[in-house]
């Protein structure tokens, strides 16, 4: 619904505001989809009209509220049980991936709103939301993302449905080996940098001498 209205505002030529900004996850979003003003309790909570003034005379905003960082391989897990999760961490820790762990869905949603994340990979089974479901519900908001099950073998005919609707990109079984999901993963990125150079398009051509076209340096 905030995206629809967001573009909608845009087409009408309108600057589109948003009300209540509360947390990083929330103005991630919002960034995102090019909101262009934002007000709520992550910049100042409600204060006098004297208060107020003074703020914006020190022109002070909680640099926080701002902080980005777009690192070129953020890795997201996901995975509801602990142990498996920590596994996962120290297993692609080594490949210098920035890595983000989340135990259950809500948190998920919240990392990807307020970090760029290229690769997903998400349990199947869990208690919150099937990793099929959360990634179908990821592939809308964030189409770009390459994104990967683990999953038992039970599980075979709901995930190869979720590969045909394009929900996912590929699963991978538990229990996994070590260097095969290291290589899967590593490929992942790969698709995700090929997949936005092609997006990017050829570069653009200027006019030479001679009128002969030669590639722009």
């Amino acid at each position: 619904i905030a995206r629809a209205i967001i573009a909608m505002g845009h087409q009408l030529g309108m600057t589109v505001i948003a009300n209540g900004v509360e947390s990083q996850a929330q103005l991630g979003f919002l960034r995102r989809n090019d909101c262009d003003v934002f007000q709520g309790y992550l910049f100042g909570e409600p204060m006098s009209a004297d208060a107020a003034g003074m703020t914006l005379r020190r022109r002070y905003l909680r640099p926080e509220a701002f902080a980005e960082t777009r690192p070129d391989r953020t890795l997201l897990l996901l995975d509801d049980e602990e142990n498996v999760l920590r596994s996962l961490v120290r297993l692609f820790r080594r490949d210098g991936y920035r890595i983000l762990a989340a135990g259950n869905v809500r948190d998920a949603f919240d990392l990807l709103a307020i970090n760029d994340v290229q690769v997903i990979l998400s349990d199947q089974r869990m208690s919150d939301m099937s990793g099929t479901e959360f990634l179908g519900r990821v592939k809308m908001l964030y189409p770009d993302t390459i994104r990967l099950v683990l999953s038992g073998y039970t599980d075979l005919n709901t995930v190869t449905d979720a590969i045909n609707r394009g929900a996912i990109y590929r699963f991978l079984t538990k229990p996994w080996n070590d260097d095969e999901l290291r290589k899967h993963i590593h490929q992942a990125f790969r698709t995700y940098e090929e997949q936005r150079r092609s997006n990017a398009g050829p570069a653009p051509v200027e006019s030479g001498e001679g009128g002969e076209d030669r590639p722009a340096r």
